[in-house]
């Protein structure tokens, strides 16, 4: 049976979820540059070292050995990320550039002046917290994903939490670049690249037909706690094909038979263990696919969203530490709402095959509408059920 929360706990819930705002990570994924000197007749990929490609970098030499990266913290100390450079379908690091998009910027030197971000050209350091140490710089004020580099897209984020302050902000949001993750917009596997912490990712449809960057999954443990893994094919794994980055980089198998790519290496599908070399097993892989359907609703009560642009008459919540959405809250019709009990006055009715269990009604900062929340249970505390902020995290 469903218990309500306890009035004190849901405001001291509420206080930690809004404070969580959107996640934003660039991941230290350095790796050794190994650019070849080899001239640009000979330049082959196959044989650059691993990680690089051959690619022209309009120094006048032709096309050499480079290594090729999304953000900063993918080239070693001293090298950058050449993120603005839009004359190649991939970036490269280069030395030197300190400061550009993806530079990791410390906690407490704040953003517009923070010292790691190269202000002349505008950067800035942004981050969900003024301790965040996945703070990175980036630009502000983007109007379309052509305003970003490669592998980031321009996002509505809100304003704050941020590194200067810890101040939830409502209603108030800016548009910012960042790196493509989990359930960024995208239109093809070309846009979603890899996920700050390196996971490759792919763009997927979703139930409305937008598409959305996803990481690959063998089952729903693999994916956030407010997605299931939907099966996609069975491949032969461990990969031991050529290097990739997409499907599309991956020709047919010696036996003409489809491939795809796994973990950045070309592997075939296989309908049993028969299909596969020596070492190699097959297994099913699948794409991480949101419960609620889409990454951004209609704007409605527990519609998904990416910030408070994104709902209508409410505020885009985080549903942290305990799972990875964001859902939107809407105004109560009552006033003073009823702080405790389920489905108060005010609030939206739980129906049936709604997977929240059901809503909550709590008093945001002065000046604010009372919110309704929507709640799921996530184990048990104590022999009763534990109810936590949330509309679509699979319940416990």
């Amino acid at each position: 049976m469903h218990h309500a929360v306890p009035s004190s706990w849901l405001v001291r819930w509420l206080g930690r979820a809004l404070a969580g705002g959107l996640a934003l990570s660039v991941a230290a994924l350095v790796a050794p540059i190994g650019c070849s000197s080899s001239p640009s007749a000979a330049c082959d990929s196959s044989k650059c070292a691993a990680g690089n490609e051959c690619i022209d970098d309009g120094s006048g030499s032709g096309p050499t050995c480079h290594k090729v990266c999304t953000r900063a913290a993918e080239c070693p100390a001293g090298w950058s990320c050449n993120l603005g450079e839009t004359s190649q379908p991939k970036n490269w690091c280069v030395q030197g550039g300190a400061g550009k998009y993806g530079t990791s910027c410390a906690p407490g030197g704040g953003e517009s002046s923070n010292p790691a971000c190269d202000a002349n050209d505008g950067f800035v350091c942004l981050g969900g917290s003024p301790t965040d140490a996945n703070a990175f710089c980036t630009t502000l004020g983007c109007a379309k994903d052509g305003d970003c580099p490669h592998g980031w897209w321009c996002a509505t984020v809100n304003d704050g939490p941020n590194v200067a302050t810890a101040t939830r902000t409502f209603g108030k949001t800016r548009a910012a670049c960042v790196p493509r993750a989990y359930c960024a917009p995208c239109g093809s596997d070309a846009d979603c690249d890899a996920a700050p912490d390196g996971t490759p990712l792919f763009c997927a449809g979703d139930i409305q037909g937008s598409g959305f960057c996803t990481p690959q999954c063998a089952t729903s443990t693999d994916c956030p706690l407010d997605a299931t893994c939907i099966l996609q094919a069975t491949i032969c794994a461990p990969s031991q094909g050529g290097a990739c980055r997409v499907d599309s980089d991956c020709p047919p198998s010696s036996q003409h038979v489809y491939q795809h790519c796994d973990g950045g290496r070309c592997t075939p599908e296989c309908g049993g263990p028969q299909d596969c070399l020596a070492g190699q097993s097959c297994v099913t892989r699948g794409l991480c696919l949101p419960r609620a359907g889409v990454c951004k609703g209609s704007g409605g009560f527990c519609s998904p969203c990416r910030s408070d642009a994104d709902c209508t008459g409410g505020f885009c919540l985080s549903a942290a530490p305990y799972s990875t959405e964001h859902f939107c809250s809407v105004a109560s019709t009552v006033a003073p709402c009823a702080s405790q009990g389920v489905d108060p006055p005010g609030c939206p009715p739980r129906k049936g095959g709604d997977n929240w269990v059901g809503s909550e009604c709590a008093t945001l900062p002065p000046g604010q509408p009372a919110q309704c929340v929507g709640v799921v249970t996530f184990g048990t505390s104590t022999g009763n059920p534990q109810d936590v902020l949330g509309c679509w995290t699979v319940n416990r």
